[in-house]
C-alpha cells in the first residue's frame, strides 16, 4: 500500500504564515495605520510573527510601512482606486490639435 501525497503540499509553517498574513491584512482593513504593537494586540500574534509577516507584506507591496512620530514603525494599506467615480455633469468635450 503506497501513501498518496497531496498534489500541492504546503508545510504547516506556510499555512500558519498565510493565516498570520490574513489576520494582519484584516486588522489593517478594520483600523488603518497601526503600530506593530497594535497589530500584536489586535491579531493575538507574537512579535516575531507580526515582524516577519509585515516585512513580507511590505516587500510584496501589500502594505506600507513608515516611521511614526515616536519612532515606532507604523503600517497601513496602500491607497488604491477601487471604483470609478462618475460625475453628475459630464465634462465638456475638448478637441486638441484641430
Amino acid at each position: 500500500m503506497s501513501m498518496q501525497l497531496h498534489p500541492n503540499p504546503q508545510s504547516s509553517r506556510q499555512r500558519r504564515g498565510k493565516a498570520s498574513r490574513d489576520l494582519i491584512l484584516a486588522s489593517l482593513q478594520r483600523q488603518p495605520d497601526q503600530s506593530r504593537e497594535q497589530l500584536i494586540q489586535s491579531t493575538h500574534l507574537t512579535y516575531d510573527q507580526v515582524r516577519d509577516q509585515t516585512r513580507n507584506l511590505c516587500v510584496e507591496g501589500l502594505i506600507l510601512a513608515r516611521a511614526g512620530d515616536r519612532g515606532e514603525r507604523r503600517y497601513s494599506l496602500p491607497t488604491r482606486c477601487t471604483s470609478v467615480q462618475i460625475s453628475a455633469r459630464p465634462l465638456p468635450f475638448q478637441r486638441f490639435g484641430v
